[in-house]
């Protein structure tokens, strides 16, 4: 009994910790794992907690139905309306699945909120506790903007958003829409590559190409959109287009164009 009790709570510590919920250096925080049953198998390294369960490392906690964990792989899952909460984090989903300490995947209604970061989607993985990959009707809010599309990621040291396969970025401002969609969001600057439409309401500002740059912060507190390819752009009755385009959005409204 001991033995597996011990066992148990080294499976807590390892599930917690690679759910992004912290870090196996810290050992001094105590784990545990509670459930209406826990087996351990000698044989195969494998725990299984069932009935309503709860896992804690530290100030992390996770619950669920069910979980397995392997000593052995030091692979696990987790299943059952999963929530996992540390500080400012949250993970909630149907499943979720151990690869490894720097792999974690959850599916069904998967939601990851962090910070001002919310991310939900169809599936979610975490890798090396810093880059979120999102699959199937992706919405990621991030501060003031909204993305979404059928794949999202987003790598947190570099606070960088990539939509690969299509999507949409929406702020106050405006709209951004482009088969593929970068966003550099400590700079804010978004790129926008294959059929690129800008629209910005507030500014009567509409405009396309091939591929187009936008920078928030740009010169003397104005947007500036850099369109290359087939560019265009209009404002009101204004319309322009040529191969490239550098278009100055002022805040009264008024374009300049270089």
């Amino acid at each position: 009994m001991r033995k597996r009790i011990r066992k148990a709570a080294l499976a807590a510590a390892v599930l917690a910790a690679a759910l992004n919920m912290g870090t196996l250096q810290a050992a001094d925080e105590p784990s545990s794992l509670e459930g209406a049953s826990v087996s351990y198998d000698m044989a195969t390294g494998v725990i299984t907690a069932e009935g309503g369960i709860t896992l804690k490392r530290g100030t992390a906690t996770v619950t669920g139905a069910r979980a397995s964990y392997n000593t052995k792989t030091q692979q696990g899952e987790i299943t059952g309306g999963v929530v996992a909460v540390r500080d400012a984090m949250r993970l909630t989903a149907q499943t979720v699945t151990l690869e490894s300490a720097d792999a974690i995947h959850a599916m069904g209604g998967a939601e990851i909120t962090k910070d001002d970061l919310r991310l939900t989607a169809a599936s979610l993985s975490v890798f090396d506790k810093d880059r979120y990959v999102a699959e199937g009707d992706v919405r990621a809010v991030k501060a003031d903007k909204t993305f979404t599309g059928a794949r999202a990621e987003f790598t947190q040291s570099a606070n960088y958003m990539l939509v690969p396969a299509g999507g949409t970025m929406r702020t106050a401002d405006g709209t951004f829409t482009a088969d593929r969609m970068e966003g550099w969001l400590t700079e804010e600057h978004y790129r926008g590559t294959g059929n690129v439409h800008v629209v910005s309401p507030p500014r009567s500002f509409e405009g396309g190409g091939d591929t187009v740059d936008y920078f928030a912060k740009a010169e003397d507190g104005k947007g500036k959109c850099v369109l290359d390819g087939n560019a265009w752009a209009y404002q009101g009755n204004n319309m322009l287009k040529s191969k490239h385009l550098t278009v100055y959005l002022a805040n009264t409204g008024n374009l300049a164009v270089e």
